[in-house]
């Protein structure tokens, strides 16, 4: 197999990235979960299983960071100057903050 620069690559190292909407890769994640004919999943297959569980935590991470920031603008802060990444750290420290303090 030869990789996008014309040099040879081992199948098993090689790497596919696609860029999906969060529409078309919550219906790709629905899709795989989708039991066959014969009751399996694709979680049931080691490979497919790894390609479902990555995609699940690219896509639980995406709605996480919109969760975030729709409650920021609700407070009146406009997350829109900050990054993914920013706003991720944001919710994990308010997390822990009020787990510790609000109980």
């Amino acid at each position: 197999m030869n990789g996008a620069d014309g040099h040879s690559v081992a199948p098993g190292d090689a790497t596919v990235s696609l860029e999906l909407t969060l529409h078309e890769a919550a219906a790709l994640r629905q899709w795989l979960l989708k039991p066959a004919a014969d009751g399996s999943t694709a979680l049931d297959d080691v490979q497919t299983g790894s390609a479902l569980k990555k995609l699940g935590s690219a896509l639980d991470r995406m709605e996480a960071v919109a969760n975030v920031r729709v409650e920021l603008e609700d407070v009146g802060f406009d997350p829109s100057p900050l990054s993914d990444e920013r706003v991720a750290e944001l919710g994990r420290r308010i997390g822990q903050v009020s787990h510790r303090g609000l109980r």
